[in-house]
């Protein structure tokens, strides 16, 4: 124990009073809300006047020691992570802010006024009312009352502002038990602290922001669609608008994890769930979970632009059936979180390549005579010599099945026996596209803009000497 001492410092009043205006009136008026309720009141009301506010509730017992309503710092809640308060700052606050005021409570009445602080007797048997004189304004007012209305009373509990009752927003989920960081007293010394505790999730109501709460009182604005309310105490500035950013995280995690095959893509595809991904140690449970509700069954993650040689890995990763994730639609986080799930493009070819190779077989004079009519198409449509081979491979676990592939140095055009091509129908529609498609990518073995306006002109010009040539149609089919 410290050895108890004298007096060593004093407050100024006016360094108080130059903090708390710094403060919106709705979050001073916030304070002796939390009072009330951490009191236990069955009914509190907040009436908001022009010159004067009135915060008045119904608890049982009011403030136990005169003490509390004049000594900063001084509180009677520092041992209970379960009420709201804990600096023994909040209801000074709000009394400096005034010109004069009137705490009545059982067994006084603190009168504040010009001339300092009096003690009256007071005739209450219970509960505590707050008599502020303020001048205030009408957007000023506006403004508090749109923030009181925010506050979520617990169940039994009647809060009414400005003479209407504040409705509960509509309860979504409720998690019983969490394990979130909170703000405890230890020896004298306010510390942080892990401890279970419950989550409450709302739909806000018609009009409202989301916002993350500490036991029914609003703190702050967050990119979560949800209200969602801590059942204890939680990590706060001085203000008490703001949460560390370890902690909104903590608490979004947590959502996550509870609610992952609850949300549809695009709920998942939102920013706070980037966060989460991104910036957060998600287990590796979550991530496949994640992907496999977020994209495509065959997902690999594509090349960052930092990492121009693996660009053509993403393109080939395409031909052999991949969906590819773009790196540029992802956070730098989020694509350090995936890559501990998905292969990215360059590994899947890698893997693929060795899976694909199949067996390479020996044409029938069917398929001769299909090689034939492709070196002409390639020689007279496409101005290249290339070699055709054949091979036999089935379709991949994921039930691609690749037709055909172009090896650009060597100049070998390879066809997949296994596949739907018509060997004795050079001309068949399916069997033409995948000729014209292979040989564009003689000029680049990528899918873009290049490969596109080869393709294009390939299949004009084919189309072209087609209608100018009666006999080639019978020509490239008897070969």
């Amino acid at each position: 124990m410290r050895a108890r001492r004298e007096r060593w410092f004093e407050i100024s009043d006016e360094g108080l009073v130059r903090r708390a205006r710094e403060r919106p009136l709705g979050r001073l008026l916030l304070e002796a809300v939390q009072n009330a309720l951490d009191a236990g009141a069955a009914n509190v009301a907040v009436e908001l006047g022009p010159s004067e506010l009135v915060v008045s509730d119904d608890a049982s017992v009011g403030i136990s020691d005169e003490r509390l309503v004049y000594t900063v710092f001084l509180s009677d809640k520092v041992d209970d992570p379960t009420r709201r308060g804990r600096m023994g700052r909040g209801l000074k606050e709000l009394l400096s802010t005034c010109e004069r005021a009137r705490v009545e409570t059982t067994g006084a009445t603190l009168v504040f006024d010009a001339e300092g602080r009096h003690v009256e007797p007071s005739v209450r048997a219970g509960g505590t009312r707050l008599v502020l004189g303020r001048a205030t304004s009408d957007d000023e007012r506006a403004r508090a009352v749109e923030l009181l209305r925010l506050t979520i009373p617990p169940r039994g509990v009647t809060l009414r502002v400005d003479g209407r009752v504040v409705r509960r927003p509509r309860p979504f989920l409720g998690l019983p038990s969490c394990e979130l960081e909170t703000v405890a007293v230890d020896g004298g010394v306010e510390r942080a602290t892990m401890r279970a505790t419950s989550l409450a999730v709302y739909v806000p109501r018609k009009g409202e922001a989301p916002r993350l709460f500490e036991m029914g009182v609003p703190v702050q604005r967050w990119n979560v669609p949800w209200h969602v309310d801590v059942g204890q105490r939680i990590p706060l500035g001085d203000t008490r608008d703001q949460v560390p950013e370890r902690f909104a995280l903590a608490v979004k995690a947590t959502l996550l994890e509870a609610l992952l095959h609850r949300l549809d893509r695009r709920d998942l595809r939102g920013d706070w769930v980037n966060d989460v991904i991104a910036r957060w140690p998600v287990t590796t449970t979550l991530l496949d979970a994640y992907v496999s509700r977020v994209f495509p069954k065959g997902s690999v993650l594509g090349a960052t632009a930092t990492d121009a040689p693996s660009l053509a890995h993403d393109d080939r990763a395409r031909q052999l059936g991949a969906h590819i994730v773009e790196a540029a639609s992802l956070s730098h986080g989020a694509y350090v979180a995936l890559g501990r799930v998905l292969e990215t493009s360059a590994d899947f070819v890698a893997r693929r390549g060795s899976e694909l190779r199949g067996v390479e077989v020996e044409a029938s004079e069917t398929q001769r005579r299909f090689a034939e009519a492709v070196r002409w198409i390639a020689r007279e449509i496409a101005g290249s010599r290339v070699r055709v081979r054949f091979y036999a491979a089935p379709p991949d676990p994921l039930g691609v099945l690749e037709e055909a592939r172009t090896d650009v140095t060597s100049r070998i055009v390879t066809f997949n026996v296994e596949g739907r091509l018509r060997f004795d129908d050079v001309l068949d529609a399916h069997t033409l596209g995948i000729v014209l498609h292979e040989l564009a990518h003689l000029v680049t073995p990528e899918h873009d803009h290049r490969f596109v306006d080869r393709l294009q002109f390939l299949a004009g010009l084919f189309a072209r000497r087609l209608a100018e040539d009666p006999g080639l149609a019978a020509l490239l089919r008897g070969c």
